[in-house]
């Protein structure tokens, strides 16, 4: 149908913010951060923006070498703030490939 889609990946408290649980270089998430609004505020009606984030399961072991991070309905696991918001398209999902949710693929 000719319609594109930018995937947003991981842009979440706990890697990007300022109290994140795993950080990644504040100064390289905030220039990261500014980098994608500039892009996300260039696309037009033809391209879909979706956001995807980790939201791991309370339970899950994984947790031990994540330093507990994005879990499943915690601050962390929200969206930086900073992030442009183009519509309501997201996705979570609780391994690295984004596809690990099938709504993504649907």
């Amino acid at each position: 149908n000719g319609m594109k889609a930018l995937l947003i990946l991981d842009i979440q408290n706990d890697f990007t913010g300022p109290a994140a649980r795993m950080p990644v270089d504040p100064q390289q998430a905030a220039q990261m951060i500014a980098h994608l609004n500039s892009i996300i505020n260039r696309t037009g009606n033809e391209t879909e923006v979706i956001y995807i984030g980790n939201e791991f399961p309370a339970w899950d072991p994984g947790n031990l070498f994540r330093r507990f991070a994005a879990i499943r309905g915690s601050a962390g696991a929200k969206q930086d703030e900073r992030l442009v918001r183009k519509g309501d398209c997201y996705f979570s999902k609780k391994s690295s490939s984004a596809f690990s949710n099938p709504s993504l693929d649907a």
